[in-house]
């Protein structure tokens, strides 16, 4: 797929049978952004058939050890799969200690290097891929960052009827659309401005875990996708906020706000076997919404 999301481990604090800890992966043309890393996401890497290799960055949103307990483990089968370039790892204040003390009691280092970057709200990140990273702030007990990730520029598109319409054809439209001027048969000088398009960018926004939150509906405004913990049904309210996380209802709130595309529910307490109940409560107030799985792959379309 040419852009799209694969969900590697679904469950809130404790796995079950049928969901792994919380990890997700964006692929895009053959590359991976991994969003967490829970115990089980380098098992989780095979067992739906993704390369570590292809792994250019990793978010962790927080330093729960549920999003990010399968870190040192990752970076190991990262190495033994014969990885040689760089990682550019990312996340709250903290995530560099976490990978130095785990270095130090295992006595073992990447055999490749690995950028650490320490991002607070606001800040952003720009991959070697060009995806951009912006940071938002999290409501959650611990710091943590909500993640907007904006598609690098896209191959402007030529709309052929305005080209035809001008007498441009052939291997003059390829000119065009990498932004040269050119001149046509009858002499008519074209600018790429007159049949070039700029093509919409995809936007990728993932919670992490969060409370409802001003600054989730902000990072979301207008997002192709929104991933956002749904952990509870609204029965629980009280214990979902108070724990920092969300109901499907307040996920399906935030997405409406935001103008989101698409809705997908994730991080489900280990009491919901089955998600019926939470994708119900969301699409009452929010009709585009899938459950995920784990081994769920979304292609993202604009």
């Amino acid at each position: 797929m040419e852009l799209g999301l694969l969900f590697l481990g679904t469950s809130a604090a404790v796995p079950t049978p049928a969901r792994g800890l919380p990890g997700l992966a964006v692929i895009h043309r053959g590359r991976a952004i991994l969003l967490d890393a829970g115990e089980g996401t380098q098992a989780a890497l095979t067992r739906y058939g993704l390369s570590p290799l292809r792994v250019e960055a990793l978010l962790v949103t927080h330093l729960h050890g549920d999003h990010l307990f399968g870190v040192p483990g990752l970076l190991q089968s990262m190495a033994m799969a014969g990885r040689r370039g760089l990682l550019v790892a990312a996340g709250p204040p903290g995530l560099r200690r976490f990978l130095e003390e785990a270095a130090i009691a295992t006595r073992w280092l990447p055999p490749y290097p690995v950028e650490v970057h320490e991002l607070v709200p606001g800040e952003v990140l720009v991959l070697p891929s060009g995806w951009r990273v912006e940071a938002y702030p999290a409501c959650h007990t611990v710091p943590g960052l909500v993640y907007r990730l904006v598609e690098p520029p896209r191959k402007p598109r030529v709309d052929l009827e305005a080209a035809r319409r001008l007498g441009v054809s052939g291997p003059l439209l390829g000119r065009l659309q990498r932004g040269e001027p050119v001149v046509t048969a009858d002499g008519r000088l074209v600018r790429p401005e007159e049949v070039v398009r700029p093509r919409p960018r995809a936007v990728i926004v993932y919670t992490g875990d969060t409370a409802p939150c001003g600054s989730v509906v902000e990072a979301a405004r207008g997002a192709t996708v929104l991933i956002h913990d749904a952990t509870f049904t609204s029965d629980m309210e009280e214990e979902a906020h108070e724990q920092g996380h969300s109901t499907a209802a307040d996920a399906a709130r935030a997405a409406g706000e935001a103008g989101a595309g698409l809705l997908v529910l994730t991080h489900f307490s280990a009491r919901y076997r089955d998600p019926g109940p939470l994708l119900r409560e969301a699409r009452r107030i929010f009709p585009r919404v899938v459950a995920a799985e784990d081994g769920l792959r979304v292609v993202v379309r604009l």
